[in-house]
């Protein structure tokens, strides 16, 4: 499995640099993600930007070394990656799931530090009871349950290989898990094996799983939130995404009608790795527009 660089921000950063040409640009994963969620995309992209993709405190290479993996905790270091890597120039953001979250929060909090975000199936308030899935409850919501999460997790690490664990999560986030190239499924499970041997793997987890619950059960933090994010923004989601629910999408596309909002058809949580050339083009062609109008 190839590996990237490593950048001292209080402790050591896992990054993959993909070069490029043009305005700099940082990728964001999911929970339970890492800097492979990107590997598909990231050469594309890198046609028209400096492609950056990270591993956040707790996830992939990069450990907590003593720093928290809440997304709070998160977004600072994300905040401290973007200066390091692009100290002159804001930077386009590419969140997915937990890491949307976290891009909104940058966002919003640093605004002269994002040029542009793109939300990719961001985690989002449920707005329908009908959207949590049996697999969201056992992988996102038990964790955050205080005394019966972490010991639930390690039950369920110790009764599953990395591979099963790599296929059901595949089988439950994408429309079609045979989409996703064998080539990064290997990649996944290679990770997987890596990550079985880290003490801090689910301690992450289960730390950055109640940070997410935190926030988006405030959902009247979460909408203040929402509308102090100031740059342009392409929201994108899935049609039969069953993690973040797509209902939760089309709230957020109400409460900012500026924002782009474009949704995909048969395609679930993680459309980089499902429909990777139409992502593409879709975020080539906003970020196009956004940088003509700079």
């Amino acid at each position: 499995m190839p590996t990237g660089e490593f950048l001292d921000l209080d402790g050591p950063v896992h990054f993959k640099d993909h070069g490029g040409d043009g305005p700099p640009m940082v990728l964001v994963h999911g929970i339970g993600g890492s800097y492979l969620n990107w590997t598909t995309v990231a050469p594309k992209l890198a046609r028209s930007h400096r492609v950056y993709a990270i591993d956040l405190a707790g996830f992939g290479l990069t450990p907590p070394a003593g720093r928290r993996s809440t997304v709070d905790a998160n977004q600072e270091l994300l905040d401290a990656f973007t200066q390091a890597v692009s100290p002159d120039e804001p930077v386009v953001l590419v969140g997915s799931s937990m890491g949307g979250l976290i891009t909104m929060l940058q966002a919003a909090r640093n605004p002269d530090r994002v040029a542009a975000a793109v939300l990719v199936n961001p985690a989002l308030p449920l707005v329908d009871l009908g959207g949590v899935s049996p697999f969201t409850i056992q992988r996102l919501i038990i964790p955050t349950f205080p005394g019966i999460g972490q010991s639930a997790m390690k039950r369920y690490y110790e009764a599953t290989s990395a591979q099963e664990r790599v296929d059901e999560t595949l089988a439950f986030i994408t429309a079609d898990p045979a989409k996703v190239p064998e080539a990064r499924r290997q990649a996944s499970i290679e990770m997987q094996k890596l990550r079985d041997e880290m003490e801090w793997a689910i301690p992450s987890f289960i730390e950055a799983s109640r940070s997410i619950a935190s926030a988006l059960t405030r959902v009247r933090a979460f909408r203040k939130m929402l509308h102090k994010v100031s740059c342009p923004t392409l929201l994108i989601h899935g049609d039969k995404d069953r993690v973040v629910a797509p209902g939760s999408a089309r709230w957020a596309a109400k409460q900012r009608p500026d924002w782009q909002f474009r949704m995909f058809h048969d395609i679930g949580h993680v459309p980089m790795l499902e429909c990777p050339d139409e992502f593409v083009a879709m975020v080539d062609d906003f970020l196009a527009g956004v940088h003509a109008a700079a």
